[in-house]
């Protein structure tokens, strides 16, 4: 998202070159910090060519620190008042005395302020050594991660996940295996974008979580090799541990540079679920009336799951001529069944009781499934960039399978039947991207665009009675499904701001998006054949509209510290995957789950009013928010007409608001000691009352939904100790007060983690040991209620566990200056997400 400092004061730039020799010296450090003050307001690196621009700095007196191994620092200071400054040629003397080593003792930051994004370093982060990046995301303020896997920001699971600031292909049908995958030692920084302008996909109500990948730029080469093992702290006991290794490695030569990443991970957790469902003779209600009962089920379940995968990453980038950047990246993951197989064994028992007839059964159903998540995205990307003029055009390919094999028996007293059920995914997409930026002046800027994004998916279901053999007795025609899914949009945008009296940023945006969606889908019936699902109202199958998504920001600097922000921002939710997928999945025989094809987008209309303070060892971000979604998708149950089996799908509500505060804080204390991150979210939610239908197939549901209001918040506490240079440790602590759903709640949750590292062989060398889930309490808890049912559910899919790291850097960073290959002109100023895009 655009950030309005952009438009600040001024900048400062300049050449580093050597003294005596003249020779340009690249990958110097270059600090800015106010006079008077040791805290660093920006930093950077010089380019290829030994220059450096540093931009949106306020008006003020500043010093330059200039720093390269083998040279004396060189400082300078200088005054910002409006405009840029231009340093010139700055010589460093090289320093011909042998030094002592000097080390500097600190915590690096693990958490930024940006008014329009906050970010947070993964490298600060303990609990990432031989993590998943799922477990880092538990830890971000404002983002929350269910046990299944699901990611939600602001109570909201209508968020988009991006990479280097693209959507990278991640669906809320895969991103779950991607995330869980992917190791957190390939992230850099995760961004989190709570309101993102025109310049970017409306996609998301609640906003964007950008993954920022590692990628440093610096001379020579380097990199690491990382092991590991976990181990689950529950029962049952005889699982083995889970591993993980890795390697990364980084370089750079004149003008290409370049970086790859390959590891395997296996891990094993131990997981579990209960449910107790009353059947009722009327509409349940929070407090159960114990009156209308007709039936009681109770489902007691054990799980383990087990996953291996390789994730593998690598990237180019080549500076062509001055101004001209051609990049290359991507990711992939090896997910073989026979090799990389990610299993499931699931014990559960059911005890169902009849208490107004005779029809009370208690039996065990037992599933194994294997699954195969193969996928991955490739970028090449084309940055020109001159004066006030920069162009980026891209172009990105993503391609994911999600494939299941579900093996079932169900044994009741001396009867066991047999049954399988098989799911296969595709999902493909490709998306060409033309972003155009002119700074007309140093206090205004305008950017326009042209954005093409095409999806297909395909997936097909199939389940049956067996023999004991696994052999096929009879298709079990209702679990048939053929579904195929293909969208189209056309977006463009423009967006413009500008500062003024050197206090006031404005900017506005319009996007505009055509978008086009074809569905097709397959069931068969009683006798096998094959039915058009949409034969009934094929008007359904095609959908296309063009709607508009505008965004205004407006911010006040009041100096000393102080800032404050105002923005709204349109966006929207279209449903995809899972949510329209009719595929029913019968892995709990007594709870049917599929999609609706009839769901319908989701709007919703974003206003927030932030407060920024900064000191020089405090910040303080503190905000109001208010969201109001039009169709609202949410989750809804409904017992079948057999009075005992419970259907879920999804369904348009009328509306759904959220009014809230949030205020993060970042805190050092005790000099170095310890730095404090805590964050805190408290909203008013309300989802308004539901009378609708759900067609599925040939049925026809009445769905009536209460109104729903409830008060909520979350509190989040990260400390990072720093007991010695080479040993830290780490503290984090999450609780989640209870949560408003379209038919009840979801309970309290909370959870604690608990990490050291120590550092050896003058920090080549470091191990890390976690504990995580340390109170073994993470666990998704919720009461429901509808038409002739109360339910009340738990399920925990992970469990407390322990992990030990150990990573061994290596490489070398420094060249000699007499070892420098010979330099290309140009100035590159991309951004670390390596996608020549300052906004990210």
């Amino acid at each position: 998202m655009l950030t309005l400092g952009v438009w600040a004061d001024g900048g400062v730039s300049g050449k580093v070159v050597d003294k005596e020799a003249g020779d340009i010296i690249d990958f110097a450090n270059v600090v800015v910090t106010r006079q008077g003050s040791t805290t660093p307001v920006d930093g950077t690196v010089t380019d290829a060519s030994g220059n450096f621009h540093i931009a949106g700095l306020k008006d003020g007196q500043y010093t330059l620190t200039v720093s390269f191994m083998g040279y004396h620092t060189l400082t300078k200071n200088f005054t910002i008042s409006g405009k840029d400054v231009n340093l010139g040629r700055m010589g460093l003397k090289e320093d011909t005395q042998k030094l002592q080593e000097v080390e500097v003792v600190g915590q690096a930051s693990s958490m930024k302020f940006e008014l329009d994004k906050k970010v947070f370093t993964v490298d600060q982060n303990i609990a990432s050594a031989g993590a998943s990046v799922t477990d880092v995301l538990e830890n971000i303020p404002s983002v929350d991660v269910d046990q299944e896997g699901t990611i939600s920001l602001r109570n909201s699971e209508d968020v988009e996940i991006w990479i280097n600031g693209k959507p990278a292909g991640l669906t809320s049908e895969n991103r779950g295996q991607v995330l869980q995958q992917m190791p957190a030692g390939t992230i850099e920084k995760i961004e989190v974008i709570t309101n993102p302008s025109a310049k970017f996909s409306p996609e998301g109500t609640s906003g964007i979580i950008n993954l920022v990948m590692k990628k440093d730029r610096q001379a020579g080469y380097y990199g690491s090799v990382t092991a590991g093992l976990d181990y689950s702290l529950s029962a049952p006991w005889n699982v083995p541990p889970g591993a993980n290794v890795g390697v990364n490695i980084n370089f750079n030569a004149g003008p290409v540079d370049g970086y790859a990443n390959v590891g395997y991970r296996y891990h094993i957790s131990n997981g579990g679920s209960k449910t107790d469902r009353y059947n009722l003779s009327g509409t349940g209600a929070e407090v159960l009336d114990s009156t209308l009962i007709q039936s009681h089920l109770v489902q007691e379940g054990q799980q383990t799951h087990r996953g291996g995968g390789m994730f593998a990453r690598a990237g180019l980038n080549f500076r062509l001529a001055e101004g001209h950047t051609l990049g290359l990246s991507g990711f992939g993951m090896v997910s073989d069944p026979k090799v990389f197989k990610m299993t499931n064994a699931n014990h559960r028992t059911y005890t169902f009781t009849d208490l107004i007839g005779t029809g009370n059964r208690a039996y065990t159903r037992d599933q194994a499934s294997t699954g195969a998540h193969p996928g991955g995205n490739a970028t090449i990307d084309y940055t020109f960039k001159q004066d006030q003029h920069q162009l980026m055009v891209s172009g990105t390919y993503n391609h994911f399978g999600w494939n299941q094999w579900t093996d079932y028996t169900q044994t009741e007293g001396t009867d066991t039947t047999y049954q399988d059920q098989s799911n296969m995914n595709l999902e493909q997409g490709i998306e060409i991207k033309a972003d155009y930026e002119w700074k007309p002046t140093p206090m205004s800027r305008l950017e326009a665009g042209y954005d093409y994004t095409r999806s297909w998916s395909h997936s097909n279901a199939d389940a049956h009675n067996n023999y004991k053999d696994g052999t096929h007795i009879a298709e079990l025609m209702a679990y048939y499904t053929d579904f195929n899914s293909l969208t189209q949009n056309h977006a463009i945008y423009v967006t413009y701001g500008n500062r003024f009296w050197n206090k006031l940023s404005i900017q506005v945006g319009l996007r505009g998006e055509y978008y086009m969606r074809h569905l097709e889908s397959t069931y068969k019936d009683a006798t096998g054949a094959e039915k058009d699902a949409y034969a009934a109202y094929p008007n359904k199958k095609d959908t296309a509209y063009f709607q508009l998504f505008p965004s205004a920001y407006i911010s006040y600097d009041f100096g000393n510290g102080h800032e404050l922000q105002l923005n709204y921002t349109r966006r929207v939710n279209r449903p995809w995957g899972h949510q329209i997928n009719p595929r029913m999945d019968f892995s709990d025989s007594t709870n049917i789950s599929y999609g609706n094809v009839d769901l319908l987008p989701a709007y919703s209309n974003n206003l927030e009013l932030n407060y920024l303070k900064t000191w020089d060892r405090h910040t303080l971000s503190a905000g109001v928010f208010w969201k109001y979604r039009e169709g609202a998708v949410q989750n809804v149950k409904y017992m079948d007409a057999d009075g005992k089996t419970m259907k879920n799908t999804y369904l348009n509500v009328s509306t759904r608001q959220e009014l809230g505060i949030e205020v993060v804080a970042k805190n050092k204390l005790f000099g170095e000691v310890l730095q404090l991150t805590t964050s805190a979210n408290f909203y008013w939610n309300n989802i308004a009352k539901v009378n609708d239908t759900i067609m599925h197939m040939t049925e026809m549901i009445p769905v009536n939904l209460p109104s729903q209001n409830i008060f909520a918040g979350s509190v989040r506490v990260n400390a990072q100790f720093m007991f010695t240079k080479n040993f830290t440790g780490q503290i984090s602590a999450r609780w989640r007060s209870p949560r408003v759903v379209a038919q009840g709640t979801t309970s309290h949750s909370y959870s604690i983690d608990i990490g050291l590292r120590h550092t050896f062989l003058n920090k080549q060398l470091a191990l890390a040991l976690n504990v995580r889930d340390l109170l073994d309490s993470r666990a998704r808890r919720n009461t429901t209620w509808g038409d002739g049912f109360w339910q009340f559910s738990e399920n925990r899919w992970h469990s407390r566990s322990i992990s030990l790291t150990l990573t061994y850097n290596f490489g070398n960073q420094n060249r000699r200056r007499g070892d420098r290959p010979d330099q290309m002109g140009g100035s590159d100023d991309m951004d670390d997400s390596g996608n020549g895009n300052s906004e990210f």
